[in-house]
């Protein structure tokens, strides 16, 4: 006997309870034999509620490492930015500690840089994502004040090296702090051309989310917008078993399993296609995109359609809905013995031929 797919019904919101209830129960009749994966499918969703937004803004020169529309955990590299090296030899006149502010200006047109001594003392609050006005203090003494409207985005330790050669002119360098090479360069340390005075500063994900990618004239953004669990079929756990007296008992009796999913009291077995589509959905299988040659736009309220791409390929099902504008169009599909509407593109789906 080999092992098949099966759905139970469950309360809604239990449906983690029922999977690791069953899980234990497994293991203390030893019964692995006769159970395959147990899953309640899932997908990240995008949680703009959430206020948590991790954003970081790098040169243009910078190495990125994510893509847009890409999902990162928590401790992933995002970027990292070069090391920084002398352009010319001179000696070092001038090491100081400075906060440097970015300022993003409302409507996001351009931005602004201020950097702030720590001997004048930064005002606490002053973090990513607060707003500013012009004339708002930066510092204790309220000599640095903002000069324009704006959000702060980034708030950065940095060191304001000078290097002044036999000519008696200064380059300046803002590295940063951290990256700094403080055992090696000091006030007073010659510096040749191309040594280096910091390493390459990394930048890592604090959180686990999906990222967004900006561009504007002077420098990147990159954006973690948290994502968050939403069960596609809330109230239902799929899992791969044996079906015999035992194992149905078993399930049966779980606390907060209403039923084994039936027609007629028969159990409903999951055919390929069904536990292909779940599988796709939670991104366990891939599927091949194909390119879509022609969209048709004739089709009918009622009608008939054949899935041709996508998550849902090869099933079939009535059209109950569409949007032209969007290019998109409901259809209703029978899955695990039941309606279940599905939203999909035009180019998806085809007109089934006699």
């Amino acid at each position: 006997m080999r092992k098949e797919w099966y759905v139970l019904q469950v309360y809604s919101g239990m449906e983690n309870k029922v999977k690791e209830t069953l899980e234990e129960r497994i293991k203390n009749l030893g019964y692995e034999k006769y159970f395959g994966k147990i899953i309640i499918p899932e997908v990240d969703e995008l949680n703009y509620s959430n206020k948590r937004v991790q954003k970081i803004y790098i040169e243009k020169e910078a190495q990125i490492f994510v893509k847009k529309g890409n999902d990162v955990k928590k401790g992933d590299i995002l970027a990292r930015e070069p090391e920084i090296f002398a352009k010319t030899a001179g000696k070092i006149v001038d090491i100081k500690n400075f906060r440097k502010i970015l300022v993003e200006t409302e409507g996001k047109k351009y931005s602004k840089t201020f950097l702030i001594p720590e001997s004048a003392g930064l005002l606490a609050g002053l973090k990513a994502g607060k707003k500013v006005r012009a004339d708002t203090p930066f510092s204790k003494n309220l000599e640095y004040k903002s000069d324009v409207d704006g959000e702060i985005v980034s708030v950065e330790k940095v060191k304001r090296v000078v290097i002044e050669n036999e000519s008696k002119e200064k380059d300046i360098y803002l590295l940063p702090r951290e990256t700094f090479i403080h055992e090696r360069f000091k006030v007073g340390s010659n510096v040749r051309i191309g040594d280096k005075l910091c390493e390459p500063k990394e930048y890592k994900a604090k959180f686990s989310g999906r990222i967004d990618i900006r561009e504007t004239p002077f420098h990147k953004e990159i954006k973690i917008i948290k994502t968050k669990k939403k069960n596609l079929f809330p109230g239902y756990v799929f899992v791969e078993m044996m079906y015999t007296k035992e194992t149905e008992e078993l399930v049966s009796n779980l606390p907060y399993v209403s039923t084994i999913l039936n027609i007629g009291g028969k159990p409903v077995k999951l055919n390929k296609n069904e536990i292909r589509v779940v599988l796709r959905l939670m991104g366990e299988e891939a599927y091949q995109k194909r390119q879509v040659k022609e969209i048709r736009t004739d089709f009918e309220l009622g009608e008939h359609v054949k899935i041709i791409n996508g998550p849902f390929e090869y099933f079939t099902g009535k059209i109950k809905d569409y949007d032209l504008e969007k290019q998109e169009v409901q259809v209703v599909v029978t899955m695990f013995g039941r309606e279940t509407t599905v939203t999909l593109s035009l180019g998806e789906i085809e007109k089934i031929i006699d």
